[in-house]
């Protein structure tokens, strides 16, 4: 490393640092964690679990990520809740789930898996993406989870705002300009503090990369070059002191998004996204079957994953507070989320 970079690493962490001292010290999600509804969460094998290492903070970071994490963005028919689905694999499995998926996709002859696009005549390319999935989460080296969560409208709107005043606040008070880095990372606050909390509960610290759906409100933070009192930096230091801030005093088990470890990309481009889309599409259809929606295109979503993960399902715990209207799911008063999850680190 030369000099110049060393100096300009230096002044990187210098601003990093800014951001931490000056991130909100007592802000808390209570709402959303008092009104979560959980349908099902069952815990992956402890005995295989790998324990993960909570790697202090520096200026350089040199190491492994422990896990991988997609995100896609989910919603019901007319947007009465939405929220965003989670994938989480143990980083030493990517290489082999990317592989896989490439083949099964060529396979298939398809675009990209997408929930949206399902058909029946593809049914069976369907069910075998889900079991490599499942096989990855349950590999030996898998350690990871998957969640989706839907939140009523009142209460997104609310945890959207708190967001955007976190992350302004914070921003402002480390001399970060308003612009397209602020507001992309005001959008993107909202996903990545969800993902925390629901990590929070089923891994065991260490770091992770990121792959989320493309959003062209997100693409600034890859894009777009930012200056701190002359200094310029990478788009994406900021959102990740941010989180690292929050991470640490809310969900200590989370594991930390790495440095540059933010990837803005369309589902074609991460089958991490795509796995994300599938379960988040298919796990409501479950629901909506549950509480008596009946339609073809439903049911076939039901039975594919019911196929591969059916063994999990009990619908004795599905909560009384989640509720059908038409062709929407409506959360009764009080429940900030509703939200189905998979594995995780057990116990």
């Amino acid at each position: 490393m030369t000099a110049i970079d060393q100096r300009q690493q230096a002044r990187e962490f210098c601003i990093y640092s800014l951001i931490l001292i000056n991130f909100p010290r007592n802000q808390r999600l209570a709402p959303i964690l008092a009104g979560s509804i959980c349908w099902i969460n069952v815990p992956a094998r402890s005995s295989n679990h790998r324990t993960c290492r909570l790697i202090p903070v520096s200026h350089q970071e040199n190491r492994v990520p422990n896990y991988a994490t997609g995100i896609d963005d989910i919603a019901t028919t007319r947007g009465a809740c939405s929220g965003w689905t989670f994938i989480c694999i143990d980083h030493s499995a990517l290489d082999a789930f990317e592989t896989a998926a490439a083949a099964l996709l060529q396979e298939a002859k398809l675009k990209s898996f997408h929930g949206k696009e399902f058909k029946r005549r593809k049914i069976d390319s369907y069910i075998k993406f889900l079991k490599l999935v499942r096989s990855t989460l349950e590999s030996e080296s898998g350690s990871g989870f998957v969640s989706s969560t839907l939140l009523g409208q009142d209460w997104k709107t609310e945890f959207e705002g708190f967001c955007n005043n976190v992350i302004g606040g914070s921003f402002s008070s480390a001399g970060v300009e308003p612009g397209p880095i602020s507001e992309a990372s005001q959008r993107i606050a909202s996903p990545l503090f969800t993902f925390q909390r629901m990590a929070e509960s089923n891994c065991r610290g260490g770091s992770t990369i990121v792959q989320i759906d493309r959003h062209a409100l997100y693409d600034s933070l890859d894009s777009d070059e930012l200056k701190i009192e002359g200094t310029k930096v990478s788009g994406q230091l900021p959102i990740i002191a941010a989180l690292r801030a929050y991470g640490k005093r809310q969900f200590p088990n989370a594991p930390e998004i790495e440095r540059e470890g933010i990837s803005v990309c369309p589902d074609e481009d991460s089958f991490l996204v795509q796995a994300a889309d599938i379960i988040g599409n298919f796990s409501t259809a479950l629901a909506f079957r549950h509480l008596g929606r009946k339609s073809k295109s439903n049911d076939l979503k039901c039975s594919t994953f019911h196929q591969v993960f059916g063994d999990l399902i009990d619908f004795s715990d599905f909560p009384e507070g989640v509720e059908r209207n038409g062709d929407e799911l409506v959360l009764a008063p009080g429940s900030a989320s509703f939200t189905f999850s998979i594995g995780g680190a057990g116990v």
